[in-house]
């Protein structure tokens, strides 16, 4: 990368004055700067006005300004039309997790100059207090959410792992039943293993306040704990609350679908994508849920480092990762309950102390 090029201020407001005439890219040409560059000067004339551009001085160089290698911007714009609902330091995340270093600063530059249109952080008064389970499968969040596909409304149920953020289950319905949410914990648990417990909402599906629904008998029945969201706090949701916004940003805002098998489909892709290849600001911005979900933290985590491509020529690339076969239960007496494809085996200790074949 060739260090940029210095330019008076006079010198910077002729550029932007041939750019009107010539267009931006042109003028970058002539200039031999590239084009971010020039936006970059007019982002700075429409803020400061003429007069300040004209006084503002240039800032030292320290290290300088690097230039972008024309490989560098495909794979930021490739990335960013790959996922379109990424910010900048999204894009910088999932291009460093593949062994290509570039600064934010730069990424923003380049997606600014091609129609990006950041969005202003909103401040909250109260501090919102966080929690996340400490291994896969100890909590999965369950919520359900409303949609409209040609018209026709919708519900798309997720199942969330709360460590990993991974998706263990999904189903998209024109109604809401108790079969149905039975139907994907059920389904999650022979794909995956059993959940320790299940946060949702207080929803009828979920929740009976006279007695106890079928899925609540279900859960009993399983083994599995429930708890519960406060009314009118959607932030202990929080995980699977901003799992519902972004599969609304990136695929169904973005995509018009015109029969209910269609959409499920691309909500098909979308979970693979989301589980294997997006990488998650909720784990440090460089790992996919995947890597949480599987153990596969170190070995991602060393393979960046190393600017690797953690997902290249490995076994373990996406569809192909060996999943768990036994999951391991403490319960709160002190017992231990071992399962095997989601089958209880054995409890060990506790009161009761006792033993169950298969």
């Amino acid at each position: 990368m060739e260090p940029s090029k210095h330019f008076t201020q006079e010198q910077k407001l002729a550029i932007l004055e041939s750019a009107q005439s010539v267009g931006i890219k042109k003028a970058a040409v002539l200039a031999q700067v590239h084009y971010t560059t020039i936006y970059e000067w007019r982002r700075q004339l429409e803020a400061l006005g003429e007069v300040a551009f004209l006084a503002k001085k240039r800032v030292s160089r320290g290290r300088g300004v690097k230039r972008i290698t024309e490989s560098q911007e495909k794979a930021v714009l490739e990335t960013w039309q790959q996922h379109p609902g990424f910010g900048p330091g999204q894009i910088r995340n999932q291009l460093r997790r593949q062994g290509m270093t570039i600064s934010t600063r730069t990424v923003q530059r380049v997606m600014t100059a091609n129609g990006y249109v950041g969005k202003r952080k909103r401040q909250h008064s109260n501090e919102v207090r966080r929690f996340e389970a400490t291994r896969p499968l100890e909590l999965v969040q369950m919520d359900i959410l409303e949609l409209y596909i040609n018209k026709l409304k919708v519900y798309l149920l997720i199942l969330q792992d709360d460590f990993s953020r991974f998706i263990v289950g999904w189903r998209l319905t024109a109604e809401t039943s108790i079969d149905g949410v039975i139907a994907v914990v059920q389904e999650a648990i022979d794909r995956y293993g059993k959940m320790e417990e299940v946060l949702s909402d207080r929803g009828f599906v979920f929740y009976s306040w006279k007695g106890c629904n079928r899925f609540e008998k279900f859960l009993e029945m399983e083994g599995i704990h429930q708890t519960h969201a406060r009314p009118h706090h959607p932030q202990t949701l929080g995980k699977v609350e901003a799992t519902n916004k972004q599969v609304q940003k990136e695929l169904f805002c973005r995509h018009r679908f015109e029969s209910v098998a269609e959409a499920q489909e691309g909500l098909g892709q979308w979970v693979q994508a989301y589980n294997y290849q997006r990488t998650h600001q909720g784990l440090g911005g460089l790992l996919v849920p995947a890597d949480r979900f599987h153990g596969r933290t170190a070995e991602v985590t060393r393979a960046i480092a190393a600017h690797l491509d953690p997902d290249r020529d490995n076994a373990s690339a996406p569809g192909r990762i060996a999943r768990s076969l036994c999951n391991v239960m403490l319960e709160p007496d002190g017992a231990i309950k071992i399962s095997l494809f989601g089958q209880l085996m054995t409890i060990l200790g506790g009161q009761g102390g006792r033993r169950i074949d298969p």
